[in-house]
């Protein structure tokens, strides 16, 4: 996790040798977020996690480092979707 004083908490996925995720595509970033969050949400399910220590998915954020947009996403009946993107400027 990654603190910002103006802009709160912003999670990051690691890969196996702790650096964050890239992806090709957008379409594929969303998919391996609905991957994890289908992941934690099993693990609620079956007791494995308690459910006050899932994600929320307003703590996420899928950047595109080319184009600097940055996409606010939401959980829409369980399926992760972009809601807008911003530009980073």
């Amino acid at each position: 996790m990654q603190y910002s004083v103006c802009e709160g908490w912003v999670n990051n996925l690691f890969d196996c040798n702790n650096k964050p995720y890239s992806f090709n595509a957008l379409e594929d970033a969303v998919s391996e977020l609905q991957e994890e969050f289908d992941d934690w949400q099993t693990e609620i399910e079956t007791g494995e996690r308690e459910e006050e220590d899932g994600y929320g998915i307003s703590t996420f954020q899928i950047v595109c480092n080319e184009i600097s947009i940055i996409y606010e996403l939401a959980l829409v009946a369980g399926k992760v979707v972009l809601i807008h993107g911003t530009t980073n400027n």
